[in-house]
């Protein structure tokens, strides 16, 4: 394990200037437009993989890849961006419009997100809000028909100002500014997901908007070049892989960063951050602490570990060549980002005993929603059930069967006994629930339960192989509740599909709800 207080910027930058150079000059052929690139557009990128997933890259497909550059201003509280997107047509349809969303304008969020200028292949062209979005999505007309398996290029230049929270451990904010951490998730324009209809030429873009309980963010897997430039002191946590920090001026450092197959990018910074990493199975794993807490800081440091070597011997290789975690604002909760595990403070005081359950939930995430995705605000199950289930077999790996079977009864099953209405289904919306206790309890803990379960009716060989089966087929992929019983009804077990439907869409529950609709359309 190396312990480092702050990164010697000066000393990476000698390293790697030549490395740095050498991708610099890879990238301006992958934004150049009306040129093509001599080599592989997506090199530029593979420093963020491990070597022996160098060719995810090349299998990777048309993908939506990020140019970003943002500037803070920390005595205005404001981010000034731009940001040079390449979006592929990867549908069958034909587009007169992109949708980007604005996320930092969700009410949880609390910013305000200001586009000054939106360019389409170097042509100005004409942007509105997305109606009933909340002013969370912007509509970009374009130029010309964008026909399948074409791209344009767009340029957008945007002013983001940053809300500033209470400083005080309880406060859960998931954007901003407290306690001297700034979270700053989804700082950009970010394309929409475009879903197809059975009907040619009828798909729309995904304008859904999350509520505070639970995840908002619903992407494609996109490739990210992101440079920021910070007050100096500032230490960042970041999506993706460091290339690059060096010295502007005496108050000001240059960060550039590159990620392999991700779904957003995070930056998240203090200048109160010390880290410690080491190495496990071929990825840097870092942890981040602010001042008095560094035995929780190298606490969750083993945990991350831990957990990343538990779940990529479960489920399949970990691809990327770092994953950090970190405190942040969120009080006693977590939040999963691509490569990154945010820690509410709390747990590293306070809750100090439920630090290494939530780190294992989250650290399952970058399987779980960064590898294998879902729309987390209409299925949430699809990857909280899953992160969370793994919390047993991180728990079954360390510590035995008998201290996985008590965590389960005490996290799970105690919760489920207590809830009023236990037969509700997995597969429903976030909204649909009544209270947090509602959602996670059904959520996490019933959809936890169900892991279970499967797992005796398959046995434990089996389950595996399900669940390795199911992340490769689905790796950087969207999955849905329909994708997932498929793969349940191709281990053609009539019993364990009617298991299945019993907990995931009960027929009682969904009935109730057609009965409920019938009575108030009359």
């Amino acid at each position: 394990m190396s312990y480092h207080p702050r990164p010697n910027r000066l000393l990476h930058l000698i390293l790697i200037t030549f490395v740095a150079l050498a991708l610099l000059i890879s990238l301006l052929a992958l934004t150049a437009c009306g040129t093509e690139p001599t080599g592989d557009p997506y090199d530029v990128f593979q420093p963020a993989m491990r070597p022996e997933f160098k060719d995810d890259l090349k299998t990777l497909g048309a993908v939506p890849t990020y140019q970003i550059s943002v500037t803070l201003d920390t005595e205005a509280d404001l981010l000034y961006g731009s940001a040079i997107i390449n979006v592929p047509n990867n549908s069958l349809d034909l587009w007169d419009a992109l949708v980007f969303r604005l996320y930092p304008m969700l009410g949880q969020y609390g910013g305000l997100m200001t586009i000054q200028s939106v360019l389409v292949d170097n042509q100005v062209t004409s942007f509105i809000y997305q109606p009933g979005t909340q002013r969370t999505a912007l509509r970009v007309s374009l130029p010309a028909p964008l026909r399948p398996e074409k791209t344009a290029n767009v340029q957008m230049r945007w002013k983001l100002e940053i809300p500033s929270w209470r400083d005080t451990s309880d406060v859960y904010a998931l954007f901003g500014k407290s306690q001297e951490m700034l979270s700053l998730p989804l700082f950009y324009p970010a394309l929409a997901v475009y879903q197809p209809n059975i009907r040619f030429g009828r798909g729309d873009w995904w304008t859904d908007i999350g509520i505070v309980r639970g995840d908002a963010a619903f992407a494609d897997t996109s490739l990210f070049w992101v440079t920021a430039t910070l007050p100096a002191n500032y230490v960042p946590v970041a999506s993706g892989t460091l290339i690059t920090s060096t010295f502007i001026n005496n108050e000001q450092s240059r960060h550039v960063w590159v990620t392999g197959p991700s779904r957003e990018f995070l930056l998240h910074t203090s200048p109160q951050f010390t880290s410690a990493y080491t190495e496990a199975y071929g990825t840097r794993v870092t942890s981040y602490w602010l001042p008095g807490d560094e035995a929780a800081g190298r606490a969750a440091l083993e945990y991350a570990v831990a957990a990343l070597r538990i779940y990529s011997d479960e489920y399949g290789p970990y691809p990327f060549r770092d994953m950090s975690v970190a405190p942040a604002p969120l009080s006693y909760r977590g939040m999963e980002y691509p490569q990154v595990s945010l820690i509410g403070v709390e747990t590293y005081s306070r809750y100090r005993n439920s630090l290494e359950s939530l780190v294992a939930h989250e650290v399952a995430h970058q399987w779980w929603y960064q590898i294998v995705h879902n729309d987390p605000v209409n299925e949430p199950w699809l990857d909280e059930a899953l992160a969370e289930y793994s919390i047993k077999l991180y728990v079954e790996a360390l510590y035995g069967e008998t201290s996985a079977d008590n965590m389960q009864n005490s996290r799970w099953q105690n919760r489920l006994d207590g809830l009023s209405t236990p037969g509700l289904g997995l597969d429903e919306k976030v909204a649909d629930f009544d209270s947090n206790v509602a959602y996670e309890t059904i959520i996490y803990s019933k959809g936890a339960l169900f892991y279970d379960t499967m797992r005796k009716r398959l046995g434990d060989r089996k389950f595996i192989e399900f669940l390795q089966d199911y992340f490769q087929k689905y790796r950087y992929k969207i999955v849905t509740t329909a994708d997932w019983m498929a793969a349940i009804e191709a281990l053609d077990d009539p019993t364990l599909m009617q298991l299945a439907q019993d907990w995931v869409q009960p027929r009682s529950v969904k009935a109730a709800e057609v009965e409920n609709q019938g009575a108030s359309s009359q």
